[in-house]
């Protein structure tokens, strides 16, 4: 179980992940999730103001993203930064980096990265741009597969990390295993300071699989500076509170990893007005945050109904995933209505979800308590 920290260095929204003077760590959740847009100033103990940080170039903002990139996209992945021409029906562009996914090793993925900053018009330099990787890319592949091998084979601490994915696989060799992710389905990753409604419009009018990670820096008039993101697998999900505030051992944060890779069921905790009129009158849910990697994977969607029920209740199977109102969350549209199951209460910890988490389906309907599927 995760240890218990009295008080917090910091308060920040909830779903961030912040990085303070190089030590990465999930935080109390106090405020509202949009707070840092009306109020962008954090405090620590010592009562310092850091204040949000805007980005005039977007080579800055790349130097940001490098340096939180194993933080934000896991252990198990691959970022790559190298600037290369990708040409495909006569389509000429050039991604800010590549990520190579390796978190399933069965199945590697490869993610096109584009760096921007708020202040660039979403359409004319975000839209066109994604636009162009999206319809490139099939052509491409045998460039891209060329010269991302040359700039990961340059670097020693890189090719070591492509072969130790590589072999947690049943791959022939590391250059089959790159293979398996260069020449899969197109996936892209825009990484932004701020991410506004005009963004998600935008994207959603190309009908690709892109998603948005928001980065975003803080710094202290006398020194300092915290690094606040979201991260590809939603590895940091709305904590399991009891109304203490805790921070993850090494061995908690692999244990949540291992669970994230096997999961397949998303669980949402659902008050009884919506649980009624949406998730069993609908066939849906609204206004999900999903993480960018998880959408794939999801299959199922599981209701926890909240106090007094306290207990999951009906699962269904999900049928499609598509982006919610421009906000950079998502509606799940199940397959057919919602099957009772359970109901699976709290344990003796009392311990609920206070956001979506994930899970394997077996192991959920197995569970006698919730706690025993999310371990």
């Amino acid at each position: 179980m995760a240890r218990v920290r009295p008080k917090p260095r910091l308060r920040v929204a909830k779903n961030a992940v912040t990085e303070l003077f190089g030590v990465a760590d999930t935080l109390d959740r106090e405020l509202d999730p949009g707070a840092l847009f009306t109020m962008p100033i954090l405090t620590d103990d010592a009562g310092r103001l850091f204040r949000q940080a805007t980005y005039d170039l977007e080579s800055d903002f790349e130097k940001a993203v490098a340096e939180v990139a194993d933080r934000m996209f896991g252990p198990d992945t691959l970022y790559v930064s190298v600037k290369k021409k990708m040409k495909g029906n006569e389509v000429v562009s050039i991604p800010d980096a590549y990520l190579v996914d390796m978190s399933e090793a069965e199945r590697p993925k490869l993610w096109i990265v584009e760096n921007e900053i708020a202040k660039h018009d979403p359409f004319r330099h975000v839209g066109i741009q994604l636009l162009r990787f999206a319809t490139s890319f099939d052509e491409a592949k045998t460039a891209v597969r060329k010269f991302l091998m040359e700039a990961i084979a340059g670097r020693k601490e890189a090719m070591a990390r492509l072969e130790r994915g590589f072999r947690r696989s049943s791959k022939r060799n590391v250059d089959n295993y790159l293979d398996e992710a260069v020449y899969g389905p197109f996936r892209a990753l825009v990484i932004i300071d701020e991410a506004r409604e005009e963004l998600y419009r935008v994207l959603e009018k190309i009908n690709a699989n892109i998603s948005v990670l928001k980065l975003r820096t803080f710094r202290c008039d006398g020194g300092g500076v915290i690094h606040q993101f979201d991260t590809l697998y939603d590895e940091f999900e709305e904590d399991l509170v009891d109304g203490t505030s805790s921070v993850e051992s090494a061995s908690d944060r692999e244990a949540r990893r291992e669970r994230l890779a096997r999961s397949d069921t998303i669980v949402v905790p659902a008050r009884e007005e919506g649980f009624q009129r949406v998730f069993l009158g609908e066939n849906q849910w609204h206004a999900i945050r999903i993480g960018a990697a998880m959408k794939e994977r999801l299959r199922y969607i599981a209701a926890y109904q909240v106090a007094p029920v306290s207990a999951v209740t009906h699962i269904a199977e999900i049928q499609e995933i598509r982006p919610f109102e421009n906000t950079g969350k998502y509606v799940v549209v199940f397959r057919g209505p919602a099957n009772k199951i359970g109901p699976i209460a709290l344990g003796d910890s009392k311990v609920s979800p206070q956001g979506p988490v994930y899970a394997e389906r077996d192991r959920l309907l197995r569970a006698k308590i919730l706690e025993d599927a999310l371990r």
